[in-house]
C-alpha cells in the first residue's frame, strides 16, 4: 500500500469584492487548495466551523461583521483554523486585532507568491 496523499488545503476567502475573492480562490487553487468564496462573514461562518476548513483568509472590512470577528468566532468554536487577514487599510488597530488572535495580516494589494506561501506553510 502506498502512503496517501494529504488532504488539499481547504481555504474559504471571504471579501465583499466578490471579483478579489475570487482572484484569490483561482490563484489557491492552482497551487492545489480547495477553496470557497464568500461576500460577508455571516455568509462563511457556519462553513467555517465544518472539520474540513484549515484556512480562512479575511477582508478586514466587510459588511457587517468584520473580519477580525469572523477569525474570533471561528477560534473560539474550533481549534487549528489557520487565519490570514487582508486589508487595503492596515491601520494599527486592525494588524494589533489579528495579530491577537493569532492571524497573519497583509496589506492590500497582496503579493499573491507571499499568500501562496504563506497558505501552504500554515495549513
Amino acid at each position: 500500500m502506498g502512503a496517501m496523499a494529504p488532504e488539499p488545503a481547504h481555504v474559504l476567502v471571504v471579501d465583499d469584492n466578490v471579483e478579489y475573492a475570487q482572484n484569490i480562490a483561482e490563484i489557491l487553487e492552482i497551487g492545489g487548495c480547495a477553496t470557497q468564496v464568500f461576500s460577508t462573514a455571516e455568509e462563511a461562518l457556519p462553513v467555517a466551523l465544518a472539520p474540513r476548513v484549515t484556512v480562512v483568509i479575511t477582508d478586514y472590512r466587510l459588511p457587517g461583521m468584520n473580519g477580525v470577528e469572523l477569525v474570533r468566532r471561528i477560534r473560539s468554536a474550533r481549534d487549528g483554523v489557520q487565519a490570514v487577514v487582508i486589508s487595503a487599510y492596515a491601520d494599527e488597530k486592525a494588524v494589533d486585532a489579528a495579530r491577537l488572535l493569532g492571524a497573519q495580516f497583509l496589506s492590500k494589494p497582496i503579493d499573491f507568491g507571499v499568500l501562496g506561501r504563506l497558505v501552504r506553510v500554515i495549513s
